[in-house]
């Protein structure tokens, strides 16, 4: 092996591990979320503080790292970014204190921004042009196939070593990427000049605004949105910010923390915009379902792997797929676009008939579907985003994307949970009517159903409550249950939608400044 390649592989595999690393740790706290709750002797109303920190501190990462990324070079920041990951997520096994571990989980946030963005751009660099789609195909398999893979393994390291084995796997992960990317990454100088011509009012206005925006977006389903003003000035005032320093960034600054003028070209503008519905379907998998076996049947990690785990394995299949057609120029991106964005929307419309009654299996089918679809889209969106983007322009261009990525993987979270909130808490007011416990037939009803229920005590008043308690109870999983089918229905809508869009994207590369000229 010459020296050449051996330092391809290393560079290839420091920004493959980071990815993985950071996605799977994603994971892994998602599903144990509530046995981290139980270690800290907190509810789930403090636990959403960890993943606020996470999320709030995310798009700030992407925007910071890709913006030094080009003054100080990529291995001076991927590598300390690694490092911060790995000793946030030790501190976090470590520590059982609440604000601790809010910060640990800030600090992961903040490195995950950094480290995702940038290993994409690792990649780009390690593989010619003519394979693109392979290098591109590398990254994304972070980002659809880590998630899923997590799920067995989560099972594993808490069955054998307890809730705090979740932290420590992010240990050795990124030790092997560090020490891949200090030997295989890049030696360049650094920028001085750009950094002495920099606007760090507007890196301040944008830190400030994705922090405020993250955090009043993951709290505010939590404090019901308009019952707590606080949440909506955060939400108002970070977008505010947002776009006063995209704005302001992109025309003022020499060396912008977001290049606004790359968003003139087609295919980077409808590929950040297209990152949003892309989000939306990732959160089938990934939250809707698993939320969905949590809530009505009660399931735990090792219940939920197997329907994950059946998201997983199609993309195995899919990734050499799409990258051997996109390579040999067998099919377009764009028609990889379409059938992925199709695929995932019928995965919707297959779980629309879910009943209570639902296990794992009845979701396998849209599962694979969705392993399927996942991978049509990521792998092309990023194919046609990037073909519009010269090589000097890339980190830019990574930021813009990730940053897409970022918030609309928070705004879709928060979608989620707040329409399934709403869906069900109408359908409950309804069934509830369905049922006679209205207000002025509420005791008719009631002593209805202590007639309804075993005669084990005399004591009526308890009876009473037994069934109000019994009802309500069934009607809730039932509101629930409908809730997530409508919740679905639109999530179907929006991704058919989003087919004919992408149907319009132009070609790769037609927007590149030397095609044009």
């Amino acid at each position: 092996m010459t020296s050449e390649m051996r330092g391809q592989l290393l560079t290839g595999s420091c920004g493959v591990c980071a990815a993985w690393m950071v996605m799977m740790s994603t994971r892994f706290f998602a599903l144990s979320l509530a046995d981290i709750e139980g270690a800290l002797g907190i509810g789930p109303d403090e636990g959403s503080w960890l993943t606020a920190g996470y999320l709030a501190f995310e798009p700030v990462g992407v925007g910071l790292g890709c913006w030094l990324a080009v003054i100080f070079s990529l291995r001076r920041i991927m590598l300390p970014a690694i490092t911060l990951f790995a000793t946030s997520s030790a501190i976090a096994a470590m520590t059982h204190d609440l604000t601790v571990m809010i910060l640990a989980r800030s600090g992961m946030g903040l490195a995950a921004g950094i480290i995702i963005p940038l290993a994409i751009i690792t990649e780009l660099r390690t593989f010619p042009p003519t394979w693109r789609a392979l290098a591109i195909g590398l990254y994304a398999s972070a980002a659809t196939m880590a998630p899923q893979a997590a799920a067995s393994l989560d099972v594993w390291l808490v069955e054998h070593w307890g809730t705090p084995a979740i932290f420590w796997i992010a240990i050795p992960l990124g030790m092997i990427a560090f020490v891949c990317g200090y030997l295989g990454l890049w030696r360049e100088r650094i920028r001085w000049l750009l950094f002495a011509r920099a606007d760090l009012r507007v890196v301040t206005l944008f830190s400030m605004g994705a922090i405020l925006l993250g955090g009043g977006l993951t709290q505010g389903n939590r404090l019901h949105w308009s019952e707590t003003p606080l949440t909506l000035f955060a939400v108002i005032m970070g977008a505010a910010l947002l776009l006063g320093a995209f704005w302001l960034g992109g025309r003022r600054v020499v060396h912008p923390i977001l290049m606004t003028r790359l968003l003139t070209r087609r295919n980077a503008l409808l590929g950040a915009l297209i990152a949003i519905p892309y989000q939306f379907a990732s959160v089938l998998s990934g939250g809707l379902v698993p939320a969905f076996l949590v809530d009505i049947p009660g399931y735990r990690p090792e219940q939920i792997a197997p329907v994950l785990d059946a998201a997983f394995w199609p993309q195995a299949v899919a990734y050499p797929a799409c990258i051997v057609t996109l390579r040999y120029g067998w099919l377009e991106a764009r028609t990889f676009l379409v059938l992925g964005f199709g695929l995932n929307a019928l995965a919707c419309l297959l779980d629309l008939n879910v009943t209570s009654d639902w296990i794992p299996d009845n979701f396998v089918v849209g599962q694979i579907l969705q392993g399927i679809g996942l991978p049509w889209i990521l792998l092309p969106l990023l194919m046609l985003f990037v073909g519009d983007v010269v090589p000097s322009e890339g980190l830019y261009a990574a930021a813009i994307f990730n940053v897409a990525r970022s918030l609309a993987g928070t705004v879709a979270t928060a979608w989620a949970a707040t329409g399934l909130r709403l869906r069900a808490e109408g359908r409950y007011g309804e069934l509830l009517t369905s049922t006679g416990l209205q207000p002025h037939h509420r005791t008719l009803a009631a002593w209805d159903g202590v007639n309804a229920l075993p005669w084990t005590t005399p004591d009526r008043v308890l009876l009473d409550h037994r069934a109000r308690s019994v009802v309500g109870a069934l009607v809730r999983h039932q509101s629930i249950v409908i809730g997530f089918s409508t919740l679905l229905a639109d999530l179907a809508l929006m991704l058919a939608a989003t087919c004919v869009i992408a149907a319009c994207m132009p070609p790769a590369g037609a927007d590149r400044p030397e095609v044009r000229s």
